[in-house]
């Protein structure tokens, strides 16, 4: 029997990590750091449910630190230096709309952010949403889990290949 997966990925399937002490160019780097970032966010998990609770602190602040990074790697790229790229990263990082900045940064860039599945932090969700044409203005909660649903998976080609062997 084929395996299902979600068709939506983990930021470094669709952008890889770099090589151990691989130096990439920032216009290869900026779009990896970025994904990884959106898929560091909390927000369609079940980080609530994380024992012990201190281990979602830990997401939260793994989540803000590839912000900063991210946003100071972007800032060099936009062709700010010095202090100026350091402080334009860090504004970017504080206070309740870094969720909404990292979104409007990453598609600049051409990260497909609604293809990105959140690391997970905590046990699959029971629910997910589905968002018209990728907008996250209209919303509608499916009261099941996303690698349960037939419009959020796919088959899994890999598990097809292995039964094959």
């Amino acid at each position: 029997m084929t395996g299902t997966r979600t068709k939506r990925r983990y930021a470094h399937e669709l952008y890889p990590h770099p090589d151990e002490a691989e130096a990439r160019d920032l216009s290869v780097d900026v779009p990896y750091l970025l994904a990884r970032a959106w898929g560091l966010r909390i927000d369609g998990t079940s980080w609530t449910e994380v024992q012990p609770p201190t281990l979602a602190g830990t997401r939260v602040s793994q989540h803000i630190e590839a912000a900063h990074l991210a946003f100071l790697a972007d800032a060099l790229l936009e062709g700010m230096n010095g202090q100026e790229a350091w402080e334009w990263a860090t504004t970017k990082c504080g206070g309740d709309s870094l969720g909404e900045f990292l979104w409007e940064r990453a598609v600049y860039r051409g990260v497909p952010v609604g293809q990105i599945k959140p690391y997970l932090c905590g046990p699959e969700p029971s629910h997910h949403d589905h968002y018209s044409n990728g907008d996250h203005c209209f919303v509608t909660r499916i009261p099941f889990r996303e690698s349960e649903c037939p419009e959020c998976t796919e088959p899994d080609l890999a598990t097809a290949k292995e039964a094959k062997e």
